[in-house]
């Protein structure tokens, strides 16, 4: 039996389930439809492509692990109908637990099809997923092109980042939830999750990446911006806060082994809102410290501390999920805003369009996510659907692209 012990990370992203559903998705429109039975083979070569993806997360009884599973035979695709709003149907959880971590339905449309990809996070990262999709398409278009893993789960060094400290620190006893969080304006909620949706057109992309570059930043600076204008715009909250987004850390490896697992860990820093500052005031400081982040091995330390303050049974993990909960309960809001980047797809007959999302927790826990296709960006973000949730959701990423959008010309307006 082939057995991989689970990361600090893989069991974090388990532990916050406790705040929702911990499941990323990916989207991939056609203006046709698809044969389904292609797609289903093409779905089961990219699953024994990735033995991870066929693996079960084992914890509670010693050790937290990854146990390898039967992949089984071809199973056929779920087909949804849903004319209209699609966005509801495309959340779905993956239970970790269970022998496959990533499942692929096709939403039905008359005017096309939709690939939705639903990957556990405990399994891998937005980084993995991007692979995925691009896999999926590329075996469906060239079936008997991706070839099936050998050998077990892939061996990874959970303390792999200690490695590229060059100062020894002392390990921490204990995780604790350090960061201060949003003023809570979308209320709590059980009900079902979706996601807003919007899109930055390619030329206003292209404006806000030349401005950024400009001022010696990047797109990733002018996200950040938007977004804690945008928050303190709707909370009335000008900080000082930390802004936290993830680094893919990857640049450090290049052992194929590891596209799907979660190799990405949170960086921060704190940013304050003086009366009557805008964009135009924001946009230099947040360039000026990520510029100080990356002078360093960014992320870095903070994945050794996750590493090495985590028990193999993820106890302490799983306690710092309990009190980031029990913030939120109190009216606090946790928004994890990510980057993943461009997605590098392959071209297949018919599609119009692909992004990734991540519902995320419980509100007032929310996810915003920006991807880039073909030039233009979808930013989205998700919400429990109750009236207070949605409409502050609405207005949040409303006021996000009212600031990402003045940037287009550096003129602090709206020209575009």
């Amino acid at each position: 039996m082939f057995t991989r012990e689970a990361s600090a990370l893989d069991l974090f992203t388990d532990s916050i389930r406790i705040m929702g559903d911990a499941t990323l998705c990916g989207v991939m429109e056609f203006d046709r439809r698809l044969d389904i039975r292609v797609l289903e083979k093409a779905a089961h070569t990219c699953l024994l492509a990735h033995p991870i993806l066929h693996s079960r997360l084992v914890r509670g009884k010693g050790p937290a692990y990854w146990e390898l599973t039967d992949p089984g035979t071809v199973t056929p695709i779920p087909v949804e109908e849903c004319d209209g709003d699609y966005r509801p149907h495309v959340i779905g959880p993956v239970d970790p637990y269970g022998p496959v971590q990533c499942r692929v339905r096709l939403l039905r449309r008359s005017s096309g099809d939709i690939i939705v990809i639903n990957l556990a996070h405990a399994a891998a990262d937005g980084y993995g997923l991007q692979a995925l999709m691009a896999q999926l398409l590329q075996e469906y278009t060239n079936p008997g092109s991706i070839p099936p893993a050998t050998g077990g789960i892939p061996e990874r060094d959970t303390l792999w980042t200690q490695k590229l400290l060059r100062e020894k620190k002392p390990a921490p006893t204990d995780l604790t939830v350090i960061n201060p969080m949003w003023p809570n304006p979308f209320g709590t909620s059980n009900g079902p999750m979706s996601f807003h949706k919007d899109c930055i057109s390619p030329q206003v992309l292209t404006a806000i990446r030349t401005h950024a570059k400009d001022l010696g930043g990047s797109v990733n600076d002018a996200i950040l911006s938007a977004y804690f204008l945008a928050m303190s715009d709707l909370t009335g909250h000008n900080g000082p806060i930390p802004l936290f987004f993830p680094v893919n850390l990857r640049q450090h490896l290049t052992d194929g082994s590891r596209v799907m697992s979660n190799q990405a860990t949170n960086a921060c820093f704190a940013m304050e809102r003086k009366p009557g500052e805008g964009i135009d005031e924001i946009f230099p400081r947040v360039i000026h410290e990520t510029q100080a982040l990356k002078s360093g091995s960014i992320g870095i330390a903070e994945q050794v501390e996750m590493d090495t303050a985590s028990d193999p049974e993820g106890k302490n993990v799983h306690k710092m999920a309990e009190q980031m909960a029990a913030l939120q309960k109190n009216g606090l809001a946790d928004i994890f805003i990510s980057n993943p980047g461009t997605l590098i797809l392959p071209e297949t007959e018919g599609l119009t369009d692909a992004y990734v999302c991540y519902p995320g927790g419980y509100m007032p826990t929310t996810c915003f996510i920006t991807s880039t296709f073909r030039g233009h960006m979808t930013i989205t973000m998700g919400y429990q659907n109750s009236t207070k949730a949605r409409e502050g959701t609405r207005k949040a990423l409303a006021l996000f692209m009212q600031h990402f959008h003045s940037l287009a010309k550096g003129t602090g307006r709206n020209d575009l």
